[in-house]
């Protein structure tokens, strides 16, 4: 895999459009593993930079209309952090 520059970075940050949907998506992807091992919640950490308070709360949203308690746990200036539970 070539080695990523700044510029390239910068412009992947620009394009971004991670969102509600992503944070779901990735969300399941961590619950479906964690539950397998037995688990009954995941912690999940996203940045305040990458996901935005609207998005953040639209996600919680629609993991709650599936079923899931999500709790907003230590939350920092540069971070969220939630735990899922099912």
């Amino acid at each position: 895999m070539p080695e990523i520059t700044a510029a390239q970075a910068r412009a992947n940050s620009e394009a971004s459009t991670y969102g509600a949907d992503e944070v779901v998506k990735q969300v399941s992807q961590f619950i479906e593993a964690n539950s397998k091992t037995g688990a009954t919640s995941i912690t999940q950490i996203l940045s305040k930079e990458a996901v935005s308070e609207n998005e953040l709360q639209g996600a919680i949203t629609k993991l709650e209309a599936r079923g899931f308690t999500v709790e907003r746990i230590c939350a920092t200036a540069a971070q969220h952090s939630l735990k899922v539970s099912w």
